[in-house]
Parts: C-alpha cells; structure tokens; sequence
C-alpha cells in the first residue's frame, strides 16, 4: 500500500481514494471507501489503453461477466464504468496474500489444506460456468486467500462460453503453464478449460511448481509432473483435470461431488498452516483500519457509475466481511471460524427453542413446532423501499439498559414467544398462555397435548374474505400420534375450525398465504384459510420447511427448493442447494441458507437465483429477518449483517456475540419491529439496534443463551428467561416505543 500520488484522482464516481494498492501495465487499483464507508478496490484504466477499441471492449467484457457471476468464492462486482474517459470498476477490498504469494513465501500447502481449496475452486468454478461463462485466466495469481475463503478474481479475459473471440487473429490470451492445450494453440475454450486450469493450480499449490515446468514455459508435454502431490486421492483427481482431451475431464460439478461433504470449514484460517494463516489474519486486522483520506490536495475527480476487480493489486484482496473489528462496529464483520450452522443435529429442546419465534409466509404466517420428532419454525413477509447504505459508528456511546415493567412465570423453563392479535403467546411445555402486553395478565390459557404442539399466526391480509383471518392462530397438536390443526381466534384464543391430519401425517411446517393455509413433512397439504377445508396435496417433499409469498409456497427438501402455486398446488419451478434450512420470505424473494453456510436469494415467482453470500450459517429458527426493503441476518460466529433483499450487498455489519452457547447459539436470533431490530445474542445478551445503521440503542442481560428472537408488542418488548417467565422490557430513557 502507498500513499496518492500527484495525478491520482482523490475521487472515482461516488467512491473516496485512500491510497494506491499496487499498478500494473494496463491500470492502477486504489484502496477506496465508498459513501456507506465500505473499503473498497478501485481499479483504473490507463488512459492509453482507453483508447484502444479492443481493450475498451475486453474492460467492458470483464464488468459484465463480473456482475453476472454471484458466487460465495468469487469477488462481486459493486459499482463500474466501462465507458468513462478512463473506465473503472469498483469491488471489495480483499486483504490477503493471492495464492501465488503465499506458496513463494510460506511453501507448498499441505494435502488436506489442498482439498479444501479444490473445494472451493471448484464451486468458483460451477458458479462461473453456470453463469454461462469460462474465466480462462485461472492461475495463481487470481486467487486471493482471505479470512472468509479463497477467492477467484481477475475476469479480464473472461467471456460467454458461445462468443467469438475480441483478441487479434492468432493472439493467445492467458497464462502459459496453466492453459489448457486447446487454449494454448489459439482455438475455442470454455468450461473444460478451466478445469484444466485449476489441476495446474493445485499441482502449484501442492508442490509449489506449475505441473509443466516453470509458469511461463509451454505445457507441451504429454504428461504432467505430478510425483510431488503425494495424496494418492489428490493426485487422482489433479490427473483427472489435467487431461488433454477437454471431454474426458470432470466439470465442477463433477469435482464438487468428488471431493464430498468437507469436513473443514473454510471460513476462518484455521485450515491453512500457521505461518500463513498468521499472515492473512495479519493483513485482515491491517484492513480493520483504514487510511485517513489525504487532506487539502488539490486532485482531479473521476465521474460516472463506479464497480471493481482487484487484478491488479499487490496487496490483493478479502470479503470485508471477514474482517470485523473486535468490537464489531466496522462495516466489513462477520464470522470467520464458525462451522456452519446444521453441522450437527440439534437436540429437541434446542430446536424447540430456535424454532420459537419463527416468522412465516405471505400475509405474515409463523410456524412453531414442540412435540415428538422435528422440532421447526418458518418465515415472514415484508416489503417496502430500500435504504440508503449506512456505516455502523466505529466507536459507539456504552448504551443504556432496557427499563423491565413486568414478569410472568408461564412455566418451568425458557418459553417461545411470539405476538399476535395484540397479545404475547407464551409457549411451555404444557400450556400456551396468551398475556396482556401491557400487565403481563393472562387473557387465555390453552392446554396442549401430551404428544406436542406447534403454532403458526397469521396477521397480514385476509382469508377468503373473513374479517378475523389477520388475527388467527394456527395451533397443531397431537393425541397417541394423531394430528390436529386448530384456527384460533388469537385475541380471544376460541376455535373456528378444526382439520384431523390423516394418521401418520404431520403438519410440521405451516404457513398461510392468501385464501389457504398449508402444512407438511413429506408432502404439503392445503386447507382453506376461512373454513379448513381440503383444497389440494402435493407430493412434495418439505423436510426443510415452507416459506410462501406472493401467491407461491416454496418448500425445502435436501436437494432443492421447490415453488408451488398457492391456489393449485402445482409446482412452478425448482432451484437445486445443498440441504437448505429454514427459509423466509421478502421482497418477493425467498432467503434460505444451505448446510455451507451460503444464504441463497431466489425469486418467488420464477425460481431464478437472484444472489448468493457466505454468512457461515444462521440460527435454525430465526436467524433471519426480512423488511423494509433490507435482509437481517444472524450469521455464524455472532455476527447481525443488514443486506440490501435485492442485492446482497452490506449495508452494516455488527459483531455481538463470539459464538457462545454452541451449537444452537452459532448465530445470533432476530425479531424486527419498525425501525428497531431486537437480537437475541449468543452472549447471554438482549440487543436493540437502530435498523438502519445497526447501532445499539440499548441492552439487557439475560440468565440463557436467547434461541429466539425478542418479541415486541404494544410499546414494549418481550424475552424469555431460564426459569420459565416472561419479561416485559422498555426503552431506557424515553426511547423509541417498540411494537408501535
């Protein structure tokens, strides 16, 4: 990193310039901050070359297939302009060393080290191609090692898998050492390619030498040098990619299953060696800090749009993401050594507990679950305009302490909590209670079965036309294995209908949308919202939950995710994840999480993936909330990220908690009221922060570890405590008013 020089522009489009990061013959790449603070690469063309027609066309080029690829290993594209004076793109800062750097000072990394980064390649990789791209530069030099995972930068040289080429007749573009012989020789190359690339990239990475010889030298041999990959499995698959013949060798998909389910997160840098694991970690906290922006120097601005690529970095680059201040305020935190969330089975009392406050469904519907077997809660809907970035403040006032009002015991241990018809519901695990928000007094009392129960509310639009349909809990329970599903008036806790589940069956997720209401395990049911009545079954798997919005029911099984028309049950569209958990619903999207810790956005209405970002896992039940526009999470490691819905991108980031209370307390639980977002933290702590810049208005200690999200009705706001009541709390100070 080096200070502006004369000449730099103190500005590109609406990001502020810091310091130079490193130049190169075609460009120079500055640290930037962008206007909600973010530090971000900013790469620069040469005026030179902007000139060029046929460079000016590979730059716009490398842009669009940059924004088109959204993968957890890939460096998202923020903001560019191909066609400025100068064209620019904008990415985020990635502070670690590229791989090509830390074999030269460290060594070669070690065989399970090695896997793990194939893994991670590889679904770099799938995620390219499925994009319908090939990056045709895959070298070390593109991948950069950060605390949140390798990443594959440098799209310059990238294009459709079907177009023709922009370079000179008989011009060969890429890295000899690591093209595949078809690219080499000038002809077309795509996806296999690629794969050839990453066989070089792993033999380097294993031995600290190109498979053919030096990096610049031709691979014309036959055979590559493969005696220094000393894992016999490793160099199988090494063997396998490095095929001359593009049709023998495996996709990244094909590698991906190869390789299997990693038993190594690579969230963290605890999978490479210490040294530079050290190293990375070093970098990482350098970054927490950015330069102040040289002051009165009288600079020229550059204008337009703006996006980036760290290609051309020394310095090279990390997910902001991954390197939160220890005091989490910086907007770039979030974990980076959690294991995913689902990397072990939760006991039943734990799901009970992350299932509590669950949100649901279009219309607002929550799922909750106690009883015998899955224990599980789902989704709700929000909408509405987006806001502005923000920067959480990097040194915010102690805050002050919630004001309690009042304390109920409503049973033996940690109740779930949820609100409804202008009442909290408190579930132990005999009754359900519904209490005065204002007094704690119980208005009404419903026994549950011995074998179990489950709630899910509903308090959005109307069903069928009903009047009471936006104050209607849905209560399943169970007598000797047989189930029930119950629509309760919520205010008054009286029964409008009852449906008996056909034996075996269980309604383990529910959600209301619209004129139905649907329930399922291993296929999904609907009844009418107004009168119970069957309305149709889909044999559909819902094993992970259900989620609807906008008239469609998605459901989660292993493989995928699966979109049902809401009036007819029939299926719309598939979208394939690998064992997915829990979703929610806003913005007309679906939120889901996998068992990697990746959070998936995907259209409700067309299945079409819209974005992807690792979070490291999120809690079972409630670690995410849609509204207003934004996405909250509660990622692995105690970390609260604000994610624009439509685009994934942080608005803030918040560290709270440093994963306390495994396994159930990986991730921290959230409830949304207004324009305040209540954590429940895995440091024993309830949170209430500012949504909108995710500063924290105010605290209270809690006895346990809170599995659900803090419920807020009436002006206050509502926790659990271990030994079986419920809480009233309020903002210290005449604060803002909860629930209002």
């Amino acid at each position: 990193m080096e200070p502006l020089q004369p000449g730099d522009p103190e500005r590109v489009g609406d990001h502020r310039l810091l310091a130079r990061l490193g130049a190169g013959g075609m460009g120079v790449v500055y640290l930037g901050r962008s206007p909600g603070g973010r530090a971000v690469a900013v790469k620069v063309v040469r005026e030179r070359f902007a000139g060029d027609a046929v460079y000016r066309a590979r730059f716009r080029r490398e842009v669009a297939a940059a924004r088109r690829v959204t993968g957890t290993f890939t460096a998202p594209v923020l903001d560019a302009d191909p066609e400025a004076a100068a064209p620019w793109l904008v990415t985020a800062y990635l502070p670690g060393p590229t791989l090509w750097e830390a074999v030269d000072a460290f060594g070669s990394l070690p065989p399970t080290a090695v896997r793990v980064l194939a893994a991670a390649l590889a679904e770099a990789l799938a995620d390219i191609h499925r994009a319908g791209l090939a990056h045709r530069d895959l070298k070390p030099g593109n991948i950069v090692l950060t605390a949140g995972g390798p990443r594959v930068i440098d799209f310059g040289i990238t294009r459709p898998e079907d177009a023709t080429a922009i370079t000179r007749v008989g011009s060969v573009v890429g890295t000899p050492g690591f093209m595949a012989p078809e690219q080499l020789s000038g002809g077309a190359t795509g996806p296999a390619g690629d794969v050839f690339s990453l066989g070089a990239v792993l033999v380097f990475a294993a031995t600290g030498e190109a498979p053919f010889g030096a990096a610049e030298v031709v691979p014309r041999r036959a055979r590559a040098e493969l005696d220094g990959v000393t894992d016999p499995d490793l160099r199988a698959l090494v063997a396998a990619c490095l095929s001359r013949e593009p049709r023998r060798r495996p996709t990244a998909a094909d590698l991906l299953e190869r390789l299997g389910d990693g038993t190594v997160s690579v969230q963290g840098t605890g999978w490479l060696p210490a040294p530079l694991a050290q190293e990375i970690d070093r970098r990482t906290a350098r970054a927490r800090h950015l330069p102040d922006p040289p002051a009165d120097r009288p600079v020229p601005a550059l204008s337009g749009p703006a996006a980036a690529d760290p290609a051309l970095m020394g310095e090279a680059t990390v997910d902001p993401a991954a390197a939160a201040p220890p005091d989490g305020t910086g907007p770039e935190g979030r974990g980076e050594d959690t294991a995913p969330t689902g990397s072990r089975g939760p006991t039943r009392r734990r799901v009970i507990a992350a299932g509590a406050a669950a949100l649901a469904a279009a219309g607002g519907a929550v799922a909750l679950w106690r009883g015998r077997g899955p224990d599980r809660a789902v989704a709700k809907d929000a909408s509405g305009p987006s806001r502005p970035p923000s920067r959480a403040p990097s040194t915010p006032p102690a805050p002050a302490r919630a004001v309690p009002r009042w304390k109920v015991r409503v049973g033996d241990y940690y109740p779930d909590l949820f609100a409804a018809g202008g009442l909290v519901l408190a579930r132990s695990e005999e009754d359900l209670r519904a209490l005065d928000p204002r007094t704690g007094k119980v208005r009404w009392t419903r026994s549950t079965a011995l074998d179990g129960t489950s709630i899910a509310r509903s308090h959005g639009g109307p069903a069928a036309g009903d009047a009471t349909a936006g104050d209607t809990a849905y209560v399943a329970d169970s007598r000797n294995g047989k189930w029930r599903l119950s629509a309760v008036h919520a205010a008054s806790g009286a029964t409008r209908w009852t449906y008996r589940l056909p034996f075996g069956e269980l309604p383990l997720w529910t959600v209301a949308t619209g004129p139905v209401v649907c329930f399922g395990h291993g296929r999904i049911r609907a009844l009418g919202a107004a009168d119970g009545q069957p309305r149709w079954t889909a044999d559909v798997g819902a094993e992970g939950g259900l989620a609807a919005v906008d008239g469609t029911v998605a459901a989660v099984n292993d493989a995928e995710l699966v979109g049902l028309d809401a009036d007819s049950g029939r299926t719309g569209w598939t979208y394939r994840l690998d064992q997915g958990l829990p979703p929610r619903t806003g913005n007309g999207l679906v939120f889901l999480c996998d068992r990697h810790g990746t959070l998936h956005a995907v259209r409700a209405d067309s299945g079409e993936g819209v974005w992807r970002r690792s979070v490291g896992g999120v809690n079972f039940g409630s670690g995410l909330q849609p509204g207003d526009g934004m996405l909250y999470v509660g990622g692995g490691g105690g970390d609260v990220l604000a994610l624009e819905a439509e685009t994934g991108e942080i608005v803030w980031s918040r560290r709270l908690g440093r994963n306390e209370g495994a396994p159930y307390g990986h991730s921290n639980a959230l409830g949304l009221s207004g324009d305040t977002l209540y954590v429940g933290c895995t440091d024993r702590t309830a949170y209430a922060l500012d949504a909108a810049d995710g500063r924290v208005l105010w605290t209270h200690p809690a006895d346990v570890t809170l599995t659900s999200g803090p419920v807020a009705a009436a002006g206050l706001v509502f926790v659990g405590t271990r030994d079986g009541h419920v809480q009233a709390l309020e903002a210290p100070n005449g604060g803002p008013r909860a629930g209002t």
